[in-house]
């Protein structure tokens, strides 16, 4: 059977990515125990169209991070008596002498993704469930319907320097929990972290006084994952954004992070979709793992990370000259001269509108924004659009929208704002006319990415129309077609009647043409 490694030589070196070529990988979880590092991955056997097959973890081990001996599998799917197969991402960490595997499969009895955990008395397995039932389930961890929203996979375990285990979780939304010492069960509440363009994969690592959180990201904003990470004094927070490690892979859109130091080295882990075995070649569901060496800066933050083949077959570089790579350099965060005061994160996860509203289009904004889009959805915009009609005479003074993630407003990618008095053309488009907030100069927004929650555009005097009563407006967020500055949150529903959701002035709309979503806004004034 020939292996070869898409765009390369076939020839293996050790130390080249993919470390590992006889059969497909995902969701690289590395150990470091004693003198040896063991690594963790899900088994792919997808064939031909198939998204994902995995229904068994392998697991590797190396002394010099170049050439990896296997074990065999870890563990099964169906090891766990209540699981209906379906094997997802896992981590091992080892504590009193025992190894604690957390992993992901498929509740048979709620069909849900659930949490499971596993123990051996040797790293290499095998490995059986430890309470004969999921550790965390659906119910533990409500958030708001939504259809790209897995919560509870990926778990990513770490042990602080006091004793005390932690781990961390989710898809879209990402969770947090303190573990009791005997390592199943979790000790007190489940709280949600809020991290930007967050989709899955957390993994946590320490470095020196300063806690690391990376984790894939931007698959929920119309993008392949790449992999962010944000750091934080504590592991409770307060964690702050830090940006990207590393963009995309080849043929796969996922990309999954894990970070470990071993010999005086710090490594980072991931995988692709570059690997062809026989007739299969690298795709979603056909992942192979490899490694690149990582370097920090002296401030602590991590200098992003450029994939390459050759990885660990040549020497590291001294940090001071590793050459990173950059992100988006053409796009850099500019601040524009504006008129108006964007006030951001005036509420994170927001429930309720911050003071008192005019008009808004649903109460509880975490609850209703589900879904969010950006100027590069579908085949591009560069207007997204909120119809609104209000029930008494007021003057227009801030305008709040339930919004965040993203790249942030950079130099090619510049938001205004805008609002009009509606003026119909169709049932499902309208044109506009003059700006009722006056001349576009300086209506531009400067916004850094952050979680979703509300952003608040204040006006200044000269910008506060009077709204009429029983007249219709539209209130528009104005971009470049392709680009991702911000994200505004939307509904799944027709969850305001007075008004709908627009791209590029065409209603969002269901097949039979009626509107079917809402932009989450809020307006104030007296």
């Amino acid at each position: 059977m020939g292996v070869s490694y898409t765009g390369f030589a076939q020839e293996h070196v050790p130390g080249e990515n993919p470390i590992i070529r006889d059969v497909f990988t995902a969701d690289p979880a590395p150990l470091v125990y004693q003198d040896t590092v063991f690594l963790y991955v899900g088994h792919d056997i997808a064939t031909g169209d198939e998204m994902f097959n995995i229904d068994e973890w392998l697991v590797y081990s190396s002394t010099d991070m170049k050439n990896w001996e296997a074990h065999g599998p870890a563990m099964q799917a169906l090891d766990f008596d209540w699981s209906e197969g379906n094997a997802w991402a896992s981590q091992v960490i080892e504590k009193n002498g025992k190894f604690w595997f957390y992993t992901t499969t498929i509740d048979k009895n709620t069909e849900g993704d659930a949490i499971g955990v596993a123990v051996s008395d040797k790293p290499t397995g095998p490995f059986k469930d430890a309470i004969g039932k999921p550790l965390v389930v659906d119910s533990m961890t409500p958030t708001p319907e939504d259809p790209y929203d897995w919560d509870d996979i990926d778990p990513t375990a770490f042990t602080d320097d006091n004793g005390t285990t932690w781990i961390a979780w989710g898809n879209l939304h990402l969770y947090l929990a303190k573990m009791k010492p005997n390592m199943t069960e979790i000790d007190g509440e489940i709280q949600e972290l809020y991290l930007p363009n967050f989709t899955e994969g957390p993994w946590i690592h320490k470095r020196e006084d300063m806690y690391y959180l990376s984790y894939a990201c931007f698959a929920h904003q119309n993008m392949w994952e790449k992999i962010c990470y944000a750091t934080a004094p504590e592991i409770t927070g307060p964690w702050t954004y830090r940006g990207i490690i590393t963009d995309r892979t080849e043929h796969s859109y996922t990309i999954h992070p894990a970070i470990i130091e071993f010999g005086d080295q710090w490594y980072f882990f991931y995988h692709t979709g570059q690997l062809t075995i026989g007739d299969e070649s690298g795709a979603i569901g056909r992942r192979a793992v490899s490694i690149e060496y990582l370097y920090y800066n002296e401030d602590g933050t991590i200098k992003p990370i450029e994939k390459t083949m050759e990885a660990l077959s040549i020497p590291p570089n001294k940090p001071s000259e590793y050459v990173a790579p950059v992100y988006n350099p053409d796009d850099s965060l500019v601040t524009v001269d504006t008129d108006i005061k964007v006030v951001q994160n005036v509420a994170t996860a927001a429930t309720s509108w911050p003071n008192k509203t005019v008009l808004q289009t649903a109460d509880n904004p975490y609850q209703s924004g589900t879904n969010s889009t950006s100027f590069n959805a579908e085949n591009g915009v560069s207007s997204m659009g909120q119809t609104f009609t209000p029930d008494s005479d007021f003057k227009l003074e801030e305008i709040g929208i339930y919004a965040g993630d993203g790249f942030g407003t950079g130099a090619n990618s510049k938001v205004n704002i805008s609002l009009y008095q509606l003026e119909m053309d169709t049932d499902t488009t309208y044109t506009i006319t003059d700006n009722l907030l006056g001349a576009k100069e300086n209506l531009y927004i400067n916004y850094k990415p952050q979680a979703p929650g509300v952003l608040h555009f204040e006006l200044p005097e000269d910008r506060r129309p009077v709204l009429e009563a029983g007249q219709s407006y539209v209130f528009e967020l104005q971009g470049v077609s392709g680009s991702a500055p911000v994200l505004w949150r939307h509904s799944q529903g027709d969850i305001y009647s007075e008004g709908a959701a627009w791209m590029n002035r065409k209603l969002m709309s269901d097949e039979e043409g009626n509107s079917y979503s809402d932009f989450i806004m809020a307006l104030y004034g007296n």
